[in-house]
């Protein structure tokens, strides 16, 4: 079987293929920071119950990544294996994106039905583009360092799909309005915030499938074996079982669950504990997309001089200490009062530094499942890009929705009250949100980082696999 070109990418190549997951930055932003608490306090339904069915309708969504990556494996056209998954899901992840923002008038126990079925099919479109797209990475190199390029391009267009809706329903879409002097609670701004998405998906996705068309959208140098349903299930699990892989597996789950309760919460700790100002949340946003810029700059200047992982235990481990000081120092009467002038600077300080730390992080450990790809072909005599990469990425889509669970499971269990105004929400009830938020954060980003830190492959381990693969196939 031939392995990849042990190569360096044209730049157009990596940003081209990067600036696909703008479209799952879209939706992972509106899943987890405004999508429960817009079904919460727009639409008034329980937060414990649409976390519940988010989560509901990802654990439905649990076959869908495994058959995506296996069937995408034994695809077999003049297009490649990729290619004709990637374009058939661009419309529908757009069409169902927006009919989430759109939901109709209908009673609390059907829009909790409607709700389930948008975010399941919007969950199931994204994977028949992301799983294949994922895929994509092993196969266009298989230099240890250049996956880790690849990747954080990747990550830092999700980041910043996700990051530009963020500043704009902040800025553009969810501004107060006369008939909405909460800009949160304007129905109408999340009608045009979903429309902007859906287009952004479609740009997004078409640009970048088409940017590795040509590398990549061609017959396969070999036939697929197509094997009898038993034993296509069996070899998912077989692969899926691989000790590399499964840790990279735990440690995703528990840092993209930190990554979904901080997401998640984020717009209720801006508004009733900050007591941010309109400002403050644009301000925020740009913050953030600061710290992905930080990640990406950082990553690059280290990915060549340490070990993936190393780093991502380091960097793991520094951003989510970082992420709760805010909140420990203000339970302790430490850090500056709301409406000082030293709040917004301080914060946003602290929480730029963190968010560098944290998607540096995320940038190595992604990059790990490429170099699993091979270690696997060593055993079994098979490439299995896309079951590896479904598992990662469905993997990170329970996480995220599990994250989301937490944080509604956390304000029903401290009673956060409907319709809340900033500044109306008794103290306690903020001080209880903020510890358990820091204990959930810290307990899930160690054990993300004691998981990983076990990762078995190194960057000489790699090479020397790659060597001896390219060895057996030209005998």
């Amino acid at each position: 079987m031939s392995l990849p070109p042990l190569e360096r990418l044209p730049l157009r190549v990596r940003i081209g293929h990067g600036f696909g997951s703008v479209a799952y930055g879209v939706k992972d932003n509106g899943f987890s920071t405004l999508l429960l608490i817009f079904y919460n306090q727009v639409m008034g339904l329980d937060p414990w119950l649409v976390g519940l069915i988010l989560l509901g309708a990802l654990l439905f969504d649990a076959m869908i990544d495994p058959l995506v990556g296996y069937f995408s494996d034994k695809t077999y056209t003049r297009w490649g294996k990729r290619h004709p998954w990637m374009y058939a899901a661009i419309v529908p992840m757009a069409l169902f994106w927006t009919l989430l923002w759109f939901p109709p008038a209908l009673s609390h126990a059907m829009l909790y039905g409607y709700l389930f079925v948008c975010a399941f099919l919007m969950r199931a479109s994204v994977s028949l583009y992301e799983v294949p797209a994922l895929a994509v990475v092993p196969a266009l190199s298989t230099d240890y360092d250049e996956r880790t390029s690849i990747t954080r391009w990747r990550l830092l267009f999700a980041w910043t799909g996700g990051l530009t809706m963020l500043i704009l329903a902040f800025g553009v879409f969810l501004v107060p309005t006369l008939g909405h002097p909460i800009g949160l609670l304007n129905q109408d701004g999340y009608h045009r915030y979903g429309l902007f998405g859906a287009a952004l998906i479609i740009v997004a996705t078409l640009v970048s499938t088409l940017t590795t068309h040509r590398r990549l959208a061609h017959f396969p140098d070999e036939a697929p074996t197509h094997l009898p349903p038993r034993e296509t299930i069996r070899r998912i699990f077989v692969a899926l079982s691989y000790r590399a892989y499964l840790l990279i597996l735990g440690s995703t789950f528990f840092a993209y669950a930190a990554t979904g309760v901080a997401f998640s919460a984020t717009t209720y700790m801006m508004s009733y504990v900050w007591e941010m100002p309109q400002s403050g949340f644009l301000a925020y946003s740009i913050t953030l997309f600061g710290g992905v810029v930080g990640a990406f700059l950082l990553v690059g200047s280290l990915q060549a001089r340490i070990e993936k992982t190393i780093g991502t235990v380091v960097l793991g481990l520094l951003g989510v200490s970082i992420a709760v000081l805010p909140y420990v120092l203000k339970l302790l009467g430490l850090f500056p009062q709301n409406g000082s002038p030293a709040l917004i600077p301080t914060l946003f300080s602290i929480v730029t530094l963190a968010n560098a730390f944290s998607v540096g992080s995320v940038m190595l450990g992604q990059s790990m499942v490429a170099d699993v790809v091979e270690a696997s072909q060593e055993k079994t005599g098979e490439r299995n890009e896309g079951i590896f990469f479904a598992g990662y990425f469905f993997a990170q889509k329970s996480a995220t929705g599990f994250g989301i669970f937490l944080t509604a499971l956390i304000l029903s269990g401290i009673g956060f009250p409907k319709g809340a105004k900033p500044g109306a929400v008794a103290l306690p009830i903020l001080d209880h949100l903020i510890l358990i938020y820091v204990i959930v954060l810290l307990a899930l980003g160690w054990s993300s980082a004691a998981l990983i830190a076990r990762f078995p492959i190194t960057r000489a381990e790699h090479s020397a696999r790659v060597r001896q693969l390219a060895l057996q196939k030209a005998s």
